[in-house]
């Protein structure tokens, strides 16, 4: 069984989605978006996205799932590089997928988007802050455990 990092994953991928998000920018800017309209686009899907994730009233409502269980003794931790690549789906190649069928006919939507990517660079960033370094995941099955 090979796991996951909890910490690590939101850490490794965060470059990846930060780096995305500036490329759509320049992307939507050469596809002849305004720069203000670019620039104002591009911050307020940052910025938009961070709030809402840290400010999600769902969360109230979402239920433990109880004390993780520890890792089993055969389990396998994947490199950074798995991780980080695997973390980028479903998310970020659908703002990705997104942004480039934007692209031409909206190029202010695809900055937009780009600072969606972003968004869910930073608040990788923020969130790593307050994960449990030895939390694991099964990215299969979504068990979480517990490294001891």
């Amino acid at each position: 069984m090979t796991l996951h990092s909890v910490r690590e994953r939101a850490l490794s991928v965060a470059p990846i989605r930060i780096g995305l998000g500036v490329v759509w920018l320049l992307a939507a800017r050469l596809a002849g978006a305004d720069r203000a309209g670019a620039f104002l686009a591009f911050g307020t899907g940052a910025l938009a996205f961070v709030f809402l994730a840290f400010n999600d009233p769902r969360m109230g409502f979402q239920r433990s799932r109880g004390e993780p269980e520890p890792a089993p003794a055969d389990a396998r931790i994947a490199g950074r590089v798995r991780q980080a690549l695997s973390a980028t789906l479903p998310s970020t190649v659908g703002v990705s997928g997104l942004a480039a069928i934007a692209l031409v006919p909206q190029p202010v939507l695809a900055a937009f988007l780009g600072g969606i990517s972003v968004g869910l660079g930073l608040g990788g960033l923020l969130a790593a802050s307050r994960i449990d370094p030895a939390l694991l995941v099964d990215p299969r099955s979504g068990a979480v455990y517990r490294r001891y």
